[in-house]
């Protein structure tokens, strides 16, 4: 009998043993199985586990597990596994792009432009980035202009002028243009009925006026410098130059 319970004590310490000494091999062979199978729940739920047995150690599986996470919608998680996938210098620019997309489904916006721009630091250039970067950014700026905030939208669209990406530059110039010369029409505009009753008062507005369209010319003839045939450009610069007459 004694020896009965020997045998079976040491078949158990064994196969604790072996369960220890697990390389996680199973739950990454069953990870991969889900994900061809396009079960991202699955998937995830195994190569998290797979990362606890290698101490998350495999830069690869933070991202793939960054990835399904995403795919169940896990934000959290994929922040999570994105920004250790970055750690790893995996993939940069794909792994600070989905943690920025993350962060931006968390409606952590702060955040999200502050990844976008570790991002583009790590990866100059990189198209993602730019494009969620300069489309946030124009965005914003149009609000900021909508609103009436001139200086806010300048300083929006200017975030934009320091990318690579020619026709997000060009947008940004155009509309960095176009906000001043409004800006100026409009100043002109509010002024026009006090050219003969206060000319004094008048020919100040429409100095500040001159001193928008100023700054216009000077962005559109930018917009222009990387887009030599924009037609939209063109017609910015000649209805400027029209006005300052």
């Amino acid at each position: 009998m004694k020896k009965v319970l020997l045998l079976i004590f040491v078949s158990l310490f064994s196969m604790a043993l072996f369960a220890q000494e697990s390389d996680g091999a199973a739950e990454k062979n069953a990870g991969n199985a889900a994900w061809k199978a396009k079960n991202f729940k699955d998937a995830f739920a195994n190569f998290e586990k797979y990362l606890e047995i290698v101490k998350y150690s495999d830069a690869a599986y933070l991202y793939n597990t960054a990835v399904a996470a995403d795919r169940i919608e896990n934000y959290l998680a994929a922040e999570k596994y994105f920004d250790m996938a970055i750690r790893k210098n995996y993939k940069l620019g794909d792994s600070y792009f989905g943690k920025a997309k993350a962060q931006e489904d968390l409606k952590k916006e702060a955040e999200m432009v502050a990844t976008l721009e570790a991002g583009l630091k790590a990866v100059p250039g990189n198209t993602k980035l730019e494009n969620t970067y300069g489309n946030y950014f124009l965005k914003k700026g149009v609000e900021a202009q909508t609103a009436g905030n001139i200086s806010k939208a300048s300083e929006q669209y200017g975030k934009i002028t320091a990318l690579k990406n020619k026709a997000l530059k060009t947008k940004a110039y155009t509309a960095l243009g176009s906000l001043h010369f409004n800006n100026g029409a409009s100043i002109l505009q509010k002024a026009t009925p006090i050219a003969n009753s206060d000319k004094e008062k008048y020919e100040v507005e429409k100095a500040n006026a001159l001193e928008e369209f100023n700054e216009a010319l000077k962005q559109a003839n930018q917009a222009l410098a990387v887009s030599p045939e924009d037609a939209d450009v063109k017609q910015l610069i000649a209805d400027i130059k029209n006005a300052m007459k």
